[in-house]
């Protein structure tokens, strides 16, 4: 079934929420957490990527997945070096938008410069099925077009990385859980978590067969009444659990709006960033703090 951001996430001035394997429903205010200066460096320090020496390529291409044609914008750095293996980088768009407009919206290369390929791939009626369990046909298109990428150029396949935003920004939590050895890390604006699977974690979060941990920063606007704070909150707290994070301690970052869990396991950070005045859109610094935390985790075995 394919179907847009749940109704119970999108209802302005919704309480907390928590999200099962059930669905959604009201939770109990989360526990009161530390917060505290960094042990080992700020969080998101790592150096941007490099440049653009001239304006990159942007191709337009398709390809058939099941019987069903699929695009996708695929932006290539101008003086892309075949002698070494570039990372990838995901970037979904949310209801009623396209890859073109997403990379409008939210440019990556700005943030990534020479240094990756970046796919802005098109929904099929421009949403993203956030639902099926079994045969999902937008994480097949997915893991067909990192193929069809490879086939042309040099990708390094343990350097994945998902970003979107509102319901692009759940479909990057629901690749993450249900392709966790695909992606690196993601970064959700404007998101959330999985919800409706088949399997659930101990503490009853929804879980997927096969699910790992898997680094994830969270990026939600404080004003924001399509899909509130509280989802935002939520998928920071979901993959901090997943990825063994100390669930009342958190640090400083680079950023004064975001914070990072502690304890995590090495490569799987979470980071919560609580944007003040934002309402249902993309902060303006999102893809570069997104980035930063990419090559963070992309860097650490």
């Amino acid at each position: 079934m394919r179907a847009a951001i749940p109704s119970c996430v999108t209802a302005a001035g919704v309480g907390l929420l928590a999200v099962t394997a059930c669905g959604c429903r009201p939770r109990a205010q989360s526990t009161e957490v530390r917060v505290s200066a960094p042990t080992a460096g700020p969080m998101l320090a790592a150096p941007p990527g490099p440049r653009h020496a001239a304006p990159p390529r942007v191709l337009s291409r398709a390809l058939t997945v099941g019987d069903v044609a699929r695009h996708y914008v695929l932006v290539v750095p101008a003086g892309l070096d075949r002698g070494r293996r570039y990372p990838v980088v995901l970037s979904f768009h949310g209801d009623g938008g396209d890859g073109e407009g997403m990379r409008r919206h939210a440019p990556f290369e700005a943030a990534s410069g020479d240094s990756a390929l970046l796919a802005y791939p098109d929904g099929l009626g421009r949403v993203w099925d956030l639902e099926t369990l079994a045969g999902n046909h937008d994480i097949a298109f997915v893991e067909a077009l990192l193929d069809d990428v490879a086939r042309d150029f040099p990708v390094d396949r343990a350097q994945v990385f998902a970003t979107g935003y509102s319901s692009g920004g759940f479909f990057a939590s629901v690749l993450a859980c249900h392709r966790s050895s695909l992606v690196r890390a993601i970064a959700s604006n404007a998101g959330g978590a999985p919800y409706h699977q088949a399997e659930a974690w101990p503490n009853g979060f929804p879980k997927c067969p096969g699910e790992a941990p898997v680094a994830a920063m969270a990026l939600h606007g404080e004003d924001d009444l399509g899909v509130t704070l509280d989802s935002g909150r939520f998928t920071a707290e979901y993959w901090a659990y997943i990825d063994g994070c100390d669930m009342g301690e958190m640090e400083t970052t680079a950023y004064p709006e975001c914070r990072a869990y502690r304890g995590c396991k090495p490569g799987k950070d979470v980071v919560f960033c609580r944007i003040p005045r934002l309402g249902h859109s993309v902060w303006e610094h999102a893809t570069e703090a997104s980035y930063r935390f990419f090559l963070r985790e992309g860097m650490t075995p």
